[in-house]
């Protein structure tokens, strides 16, 4: 049953990069698996189409979130070629692995995972499932929907990326990086410039419509998530409603900008946040108009003509634990 798993995994990640590929391992144990190393992106989207030909039914995936979007994306792109969607295990490979730290495949060692693959594989073990829905990004810009978990504009966007610059090599980088780059920004935000030589922390117009909320005008940073919580174990999140979909907005200016980081950091987010000009809200889509850069999980995402982006959620994603 072994040609029914899909294994891929990234060794440009940072954290297989520096430790080795566990699945590797794997896909010596069962040489009937499919299996991509992805040193080259542009070979993702055969490999999948090839899996689906192929009846595969489980994917794990080794890399970091930027390769999770790209994995998710392709998978669930409609022509893919599945029947139905794959079941996913994520192994954390990368800098931050915000699902993988929810939802992940549990291993300490490769031999562990080997084993829990194998066993799986020739259906002597039965998994642990969890269902959780990603975000569905629907842009001009984009061929097919982004599917990931966490996107970010405005600031918080500029500050991503000016990290992975400025901050991040081939030995900073993961938690203790995000840690570092989050206080030098708090200790002093109009310090950093972007490569257009304006301020990293700067407004830039966004316009928001969901069930419910209408918001328009310059915006300090937003921050759209369906995940349980972030790096760090944060929870920046506080919106009432049933919607899958969380989004936090802090409108230009942000009032007492170091105090209102600190809050969120030591886990005293909410609506007390609404002094510093913070709003949060749920619903299960939201449409944006905003042309500054997008980031979707670490990476960074083609803004369309016009701006709009749509953002839903996949149906009920199956993870295995």
């Amino acid at each position: 049953m072994t040609h029914r798993i899909g294994l891929i995994v990234n060794h440009g990640s940072h954290a297989v990069e520096k430790r080795g590929a566990m699945l590797e391992a794997v896909a010596l144990e069962l040489p009937h698996a499919s299996f991509l190393r992805l040193d080259d992106f542009a070979n993702l989207n055969g490999f999948v189409h090839q899996m689906a030909r192929d009846g595969v039914e489980k994917i794990f995936i080794e890399g970091g979130d930027g390769t999770l979007l790209a994995v998710l994306s392709a998978c669930l792109a409609p022509e893919a070629g599945f029947a139905s969607p794959p079941e996913f295990a994520i192994l954390p490979g990368g800098s931050t692995n915000l699902a993988a730290r929810s939802f992940g495949f549990r291993g300490r060692t490769a031999g562990e995972i080997t084993r829990r693959i194998a066993a799986l594989a020739n259906e002597v073990d039965e998994p642990t499932r969890e269902t959780h829905r990603a975000l569905r990004i629907e842009s001009a810009a984009l061929p097919s929907p982004a599917i990931g978990f966490v996107l970010s504009t405005g600031s918080l966007a500029r500050a991503m990326l000016f990290a992975q610059r400025e901050f991040h090599d081939d030995e900073q980088r993961g938690l203790r990086t995000v840690i570092l780059a989050i206080v030098r920004f708090v200790m002093a935000p109009g310090r950093y410039r972007d490569t257009d030589g304006a301020p990293v922390l700067r407004a830039s117009h966004l316009t928001v419509r969901g069930a419910g909320v209408e918001l328009d005008g310059p915006h300090a940073l937003g921050l759209v998530s369906s995940l349980p919580r972030l790096s760090l174990g944060l929870n920046p999140f506080w919106g009432t409603g049933s919607g899958p979909i969380a989004l936090t907005h802090a409108a230009w200016p942000i009032k007492g900008f170091r105090r209102a980081i600190t809050k969120i950091l030591l886990h005293l987010s909410g609506p007390r946040l609404a002094a510093h000009g913070m709003t949060s809200y749920r619903s299960d889509r939201f449409d944006l108009v905003h042309d500054d850069p997008i980031v979707i999980d670490g990476e960074p995402v083609a803004c369309a003509e016009d701006g709009k982006l749509h953002i839903t959620t996949t149906e009920p994603l199956v993870f295995l634990r």
